[in-house]
């Protein structure tokens, strides 16, 4: 019998700007499925500033974009961006308008039992509290110490190279910071990160988790 390969259709990724929903469509592609992609916002700058001063208006423009979504048939959704998690609550939304939605958030509670210190690396300071306090919901002994740098988000967006970025951003003082005080693990809790993965791994005397690979498994 043959080996027949077949994709999976039907997803919908909603990023913050097209460079990170692209880079979510792109990283299920690598794993056989075909999705639909959604920006909120057209870039870094733009998707912070709404998120932090417009929660509102944000949850109404995902709200949109999921009817959208609905329309046009498809039952799934990946949120492909850690501080729209962070802003917006996925899973109210997800009751509401009756379909499945699966958000980094849904991986750092699953893996909150796994660790007692983790490093947080996000895009900004409210999506670090955003996972700290989900992490801490579930297991309220777990410490989280988290950065947040827009700036290295934009450079991502850029395209300039992962070892640049990281020596711009003394991102080895970063991962020396996290090694010094003992942490279990790094989280990269931004979608942009896995861009930096290779090079932060370099770095790093702990595991690195990218939720983007967790949440493919729920799938």
């Amino acid at each position: 019998m043959r080996n027949i390969s077949v994709a999976v259709i039907g997803v919908a990724v909603i990023g913050g700007t097209p460079v990170d929903t692209k880079m979510g469509m792109d990283f299920l592609k690598s794993k056989g499925i075909e999705s639909v992609g959604y920006p909120v916002s057209h870039y870094p700058e733009e998707q912070s500033k709404i998120q932090i001063l417009s929660p509102f208006e944000l949850t109404n423009k995902i709200s949109n974009i999921i009817n959208k979504i609905k329309y046009e048939n498809i039952n799934l959704i990946i949120i492909y961006c850690n501080s729209i998690s962070a802003a917006v609550d996925m899973d109210k939304l997800s009751r509401k308008k009756d379909i499945r939605i699966i958000t980094p958030f849904d991986i750092y509670k699953k893996i909150a039992y796994d660790y007692s210190n983790l490093g947080v690396i996000t895009a900004n300071n409210q999506s670090a509290a955003g996972i700290e306090k989900v992490i801490q919901s579930v297991n309220p002994n777990c410490n989280v110490v988290g950065l947040g740098i827009l700036p290295l988000v934009m450079d991502i967006e850029r395209g300039m190279l992962a070892a640049e970025i990281v020596e711009k951003y003394a991102l080895k003082s970063v991962m020396g910071f996290y090694n010094a005080i003992g942490v279990d693990a790094v989280i990269l809790g931004c979608t942009h990160f896995p861009y930096l993965y290779s090079e932060l791994k370099k770095l790093s005397n702990v595991p690195i988790l990218d939720p983007a690979e967790l949440m493919y498994k729920m799938i």
